[in-house]
């Protein structure tokens, strides 16, 4: 076999899986089940298609299948497979079904045979506990949801996740599944996770245009097609907006609001202290003099920030988009442009609200960092194929179904300005638990606490750049173990 089909094998024997945790904190013991009829609508978190007539054989590999010596699987449109020998899977999920992933599954049983679909509600931290048992009991899931800032590759160093490659040749690049998007799972040259732009949620800046138009000022919208929506911009824009509006020496109106992630701002303008590389590698970028100007703005942001202080000095930010806050950024940053009724029932747009890509260093149009979503195949999956086809048709659902209710209460020129921001997105790699040995923020808090860009440099220029050449050494080591 070629040696990117085994390295999820080899690196489940070198890893001991019964030791790792859930994304984010302790695992949910408990596990809830669920059929498809028993749908939720999937959290909004800030983190976080009709049948086709095409004639295919049948779920079994073709004459052009891979065979022992390391030919490559042919497969044609997932979403034209007719007929399967295997047609029932199962897909754990977070939370209960979203309308997309219900119209997904409605879909596939209509086509491959009702009942053949099995829904899993794991909950939150419950993926990693789920999936050793799956391991342990040899009964493996055919499709997992995941989200890559928190799990990604950390879950394919782990060996949970399977290629994909050999499923996805044939569709990459349609509207539903294009390539920005699927990039954000690739790693040791192979794709991972089904995504896709509608899909993938991105870090934008949201703004109350009245806020910047009742203090005589150009808004980030307005300044980004200038090519001036800069670091230094956005900065002016908060110290000037971040007030004391009654004079009662309290700050009560926030430039820009809270839950916004500090790293995204040096993702949209390329700087990364820490860099993927390809073939699973990284690169240390400690020592390069961008992170001096990163660090500079980290500073002065947060002495904005820190003007807000309560009666026990303690930071106070109540910056919420729509209340006293001029920004806000966040996953699902275009919720805020949603005008409702009593009844949360959608019923148009917020028009004072609108939103914007990140700033950058130089005015120049940014790497979107995005909340990359999707679903993955599970290492020793029963029904892979399955789960690929049925993973297919969620994120045709999800391109369809997402544009659509964009419409309700976005303007076309905002879907096509959000679109246009997918195009070119990176994804947030903020947990320092998705490459081992690796920290990711290293320096922001003391950035945060005002010190010195060159003394923070030069105090982590050596430790990151050791972590990275530690974990070069695992992963070659790994892959020469396959070869």
């Amino acid at each position: 076999m070629k040696r990117k089909k085994v390295l999820g094998m080899v690196l489940v024997v070198a890893m001991t899986v019964g030791s790792l945790a859930g994304c984010g904190g302790s695992p949910n013991e408990g596990q809830e089940s669920s059929k498809q009829e028993n749908s939720k609508e999937e959290n909004s978190q800030q983190e976080s298609p009709e049948q086709e007539s095409s004639q295919q054989e049948s779920s079994q590999p073709a004459d052009d299948a891979e065979d022992e010596t390391g030919g490559e699987n042919s497969f044609s449109s997932l979403l034209e497979i007719d007929s399967l020998d295997d047609p029932y899977v199962t897909v754990d999920l977070y939370w209960g079904m979203d309308h997309y992933e219900q119209a997904a599954v409605e879909r596939y049983e209509a086509k491959y045979g009702e009942g053949t679909v099995t829904v899993n509600v794991v909950g939150w931290n419950g993926m990693v506990p789920a999936l050793q048992q799956g391991i342990a009991t040899g009964d493996m899931p055919s499709l997992v949801f995941t989200e890559g800032n928190a799990c990604f590759p950390q879950y394919v160093t782990d060996g949970y996740f399977q290629p994909i490659t050999e499923y996805v040749q044939a569709d990459m690049g349609a509207a539903w599944m294009d390539e920005a998007s699927m990039n954000s799972f690739l790693y040791c040259n192979d794709y991972y996770v089904f995504t896709n732009a509608s899909k993938t949620k991105p870090y934008l800046v949201s703004f109350n245009k009245t806020i910047f138009e009742d203090n005589g000022l150009e808004n980030p919208l307005e300044l980004q097609e200038k090519g001036q929506w800069t670091w230094e911009k956005f900065i002016e824009c908060m110290d000037l907006l971040t007030v004391d509006m009654d004079g009662d020496g309290i700050i009560d109106q926030w430039g820009l609001g809270p839950r916004y992630k500090l790293g995204n701002f040096a993702y949209a303008s390329g700087i990364f202290c820490v860099e993927e590389v390809g073939n699973g590698l990284l690169k240390s970028n400690w020592d390069d003099p961008k992170m001096l100007d990163y660090y500079k703005f980290v500073n002065e942001l947060q002495a904005i920030q820190n003007r807000s202080l309560d009666a026990d000095g303690k930071v106070v930010n109540n910056g919420w988009m729509d209340e006293a806050g001029a920004m806000y950024i966040e996953a699902p940053v275009v919720d805020q442009l949603i005008k409702g009724d009593d009844e949360g029932n959608i019923i148009g747009n917020k028009e004072h609200i609108d939103f914007v890509c990140h700033p950058t260093i130089d005015g120049s149009l940014p790497t979107t960092p995005v909340w990359d979503n999707g679903y993955a195949i599970p290492t020793g999956a029963k029904n892979p194929l399955g789960g690929a086809i049925l993973g297919a048709m969620i994120l045709d659902e999800i391109n369809k179904g997402y544009r659509e209710d964009l419409a309700g209460y976005m303007t076309e020129e905002q879907i096509e300005r959000y679109y246009y921001y997918m195009t070119s997105i990176v994804p947030q790699r903020k947990n320092n638990n998705v490459f081992y040995g690796i920290t990711t923020d290293l320096g922001e808090s003391e950035a945060k606490e005002g010190e010195n860009p060159a003394t923070i440099m030069e105090k982590y220029k050596d430790v990151g750049a050791g972590q990275v050449k530690l974990y070069n050494d695992r992963i070659s080591a790994l892959m020469g173990a396959t070869e």
